[in-house]
C-alpha cells in the first residue's frame, strides 16, 4: 500500500510530515487531506485576520496533491 505524507503550511511556517499514512486509494487521500484542512482551519482561523493554509500531499515519488485555503477578514464599510 502506498505511503502518503501530509505536510502543512501556515503562512510561512512549514511542518513536514515525517510519518505518513498508508492509504489504498487516491480518493481516500483526497478525503484525508480535506479533513486535515478543515481541522487545521478550525484550530488556527479564529482570531485571524489573514491566513494562507495548505496541506501538501506527497508520496515517495514527490508531490501528488495540494489543498489550500486563503482566509482574509476585510472591513468594507465604516462602523
Amino acid at each position: 500500500m502506498p505511503r502518503y505524507y501530509f505536510d502543512t503550511r501556515d503562512n510561512e511556517k512549514f511542518v513536514p510530515d515525517e510519518l505518513g499514512l498508508e492509504i489504498a486509494s487516491f480518493e481516500k487521500v483526497r478525503a484525508v487531506a480535506s479533513v486535515a484542512m478543515a481541522d487545521l482551519a478550525r484550530d488556527v482561523l479564529p482570531g485571524s485576520v489573514a491566513r494562507d493554509l495548505a496541506i501538501e500531499v506527497r508520496n515517495d515519488a514527490g508531490p501528488v496533491l495540494r489543498v489550500s485555503l486563503r482566509f482574509e477578514v476585510e472591513q468594507v464599510a465604516a462602523r
